[in-house]
């Protein structure tokens, strides 16, 4: 039984894999087809790698894929849990990749915020932005300290994030393609491309900050640090790593413009 189908058993909820993602992908927001070439671009390069990759809106299927396949005592956050929160097509995408097997390979998701007339800080302090109900959860000894780049995120605003890469499809390969850094973009342009946000934002852990991962994800600011607890205890302090959607779109342009050089 393969890793697919093994999830498939374990719940009712089965992501979909019978749509791939460029017959899916409809923007509403393309500026002069930028998002639309690079999101091309992103997918044959993981076509290249071996992986196809497929649209998710169905965030239970997305749990019973990441939960159990994340490292020793790491679990999801609760903003990508439905269990805490509202999650659908209005507010969320993920992508699932998957190999020739029909065996997982990846995950990557993209959370749609709306903080107009309040802030990122101002909703992480609350728990509001971990649950749509924090006072049926949060206990006493709960606190969120946001790092200062957060009191700044306000309107719309995208979390990427709940990346998964099974361990043999890590690094670059024969191919020389880095799923994880591929699939952050690609999750970023989906959600501009569909909510057009005014931010992106993402939290990573020092570890894989001071190994060169986070800045190889291509998140050209970064702000420190995040402290937090909750009701399953102490999170391990983090940092919040961000762009405009100009600067995403920046890079999408200089993609498409290196490829027209090429």
């Amino acid at each position: 039984m393969t890793a697919l189908r093994r999830a498939e058993s374990e719940t009712s909820v089965q992501p979909q894999t019978e749509t791939r993602l460029l017959d899916w992908f409809d923007p509403i927001h393309d500026p002069g087809g930028v998002i639309s070439r690079t999101v091309l671009r992103l997918d044959q390069l993981a076509a290249k790698r071996g992986v196809r990759l497929y649209p998710q809106t169905d965030f239970r299927a997305l749990k019973t894929i990441v939960e159990p396949r994340r490292s020793l005592g790491t679990v999801m956050m609760p903003y990508a849990d439905t269990a805490y929160t509202a999650l659908g097509a209005h507010n969320g995408i993920w992508v699932l990749g998957v190999d020739s097997r029909g065996e997982v390979v990846s995950t990557q998701a993209g959370r749609y915020f709306d903080f107009t007339g309040t802030t990122l800080a101002a909703e992480m302090e609350s728990f509001r932005f971990f649950y749509d109900d924090p006072g049926r959860h949060i206990t006493p000894d709960c606190y969120c300290r946001p790092a200062p780049a957060a009191f700044e995120v306000r309107g719309s605003a995208v979390h990427s994030g709940t990346i998964w890469v099974r361990k043999d499809m890590r690094g670059p390969g024969e191919e020389g393609v880095i799923l994880s850094q591929l699939l952050g973009k690609l999750t970023r342009l989906l959600s501009i491309a569909q909510w057009w946000p005014e931010h992106l934002f993402t939290f990573s852990s020092y570890d894989l900050y001071n190994r060169g991962v986070v800045t190889n994800f291509g998140w050209p600011h970064e702000s420190f640090q995040v402290d937090w607890r909750f009701p399953t205890g102490t999170v391990p302090s983090a940092g919040m790593f961000w762009s405009t959607r100009e600067e995403m779109l920046a890079w999408a342009a200089e993609e498409v413009r290196q490829l027209a050089a090429a």
